[in-house]
């Protein structure tokens, strides 16, 4: 299954639910490979302490093979593709945005059937841009990380918005949301979700445990029985 993972604004939490999101279905006994689309803040190398060579971007400027970029975690059957931080988005490799997606879809068929990976997770740029959208409209399911900020919620109507536009279905999930209020957020995120239109796979609490993670370790590997974790597994369950 392919899936995106999208947010209006950064700070959401979505690249730490996305490494452990990949750790979880790997200790599931699935084969997952992690792709970092956010070239302009690349986060997910740091996450995994991954020592890169060759990333994305140098195999769509045709530098190097998919084999390059494609780097094994540990000793799950699971797979990380780093990005180098640029200025410049996906497209922008490409004379055209079909070039692009032309290119994109041929790694996704390299790793669906050379490497055989049951699930491919995309860790997309925050807000609206040409390189978050490409990977939106490629994958069976995006999925929206919002907070309950305000700008966040507006965002998240405009980002659902643009994946109704494309034919992708899309999922909606808050992140970081108190605990002390959680029953009057579960009936807010209700309303939203059937507004929208989009899949609510539910809400996650704010975790000390994760903050006080730092984005340096994976909570899934050192507590898998966390309370954190224990939502991730639910959210899990609803969305593959």
């Amino acid at each position: 299954m392919l899936l995106s993972f999208h947010s209006y604004k950064g700070g959401t939490g979505k690249t730490t639910l996305v490494g452990n999101l990949g750790v979880l279905l790997a200790m599931g006994g699935k084969k997952v490979c992690i792709v970092d689309t956010d070239v302009n803040g690349p986060g997910i190398h740091s996450l995994f302490d991954i020592k890169y060579d060759m990333t994305l971007i140098e195999f769509l400027q045709g530098r190097c093979r998919a084999k390059d970029i494609v780097y094994k975690h540990g000793d799950l059957e699971l797979y990380i593709i780093p990005a180098r931080a640029c200025e410049e988005d996906l497209s922008s490799f490409f004379n055209t945005p079909a070039e692009a997606r032309e290119k994109m879809s041929g790694l996704i068929n390299i790793l669906q059937k050379d490497f055989l990976m049951d699930h491919i997770l995309f860790d997309c740029s925050p807000g609206i841009n040409r390189s978050s959208l490409l990977t939106m409209n490629l994958v069976d399911k995006a999925s929206i990380i919002s907070t309950v900020d305000v700008q966040d919620i507006r965002g998240t109507y405009i980002l659902s918005g643009m994946a109704d536009k494309l034919g992708t279905r899309a999922n909606l999930l808050f992140n970081r949301t108190p605990r002390d209020k959680q029953k009057e957020i579960e009936d807010v995120m209700e309303d939203f979700s059937n507004k929208l239109g989009a899949i609510l796979l539910g809400s996650i609490t704010f975790d000390d445990h994760v903050a006080r993670a730092w984005s340096r370790k994976l909570v899934m590997e050192d507590d898998p029985e966390c309370d954190y974790c224990r939502q991730l597994k639910a959210i899990a369950e609803k969305l593959v």
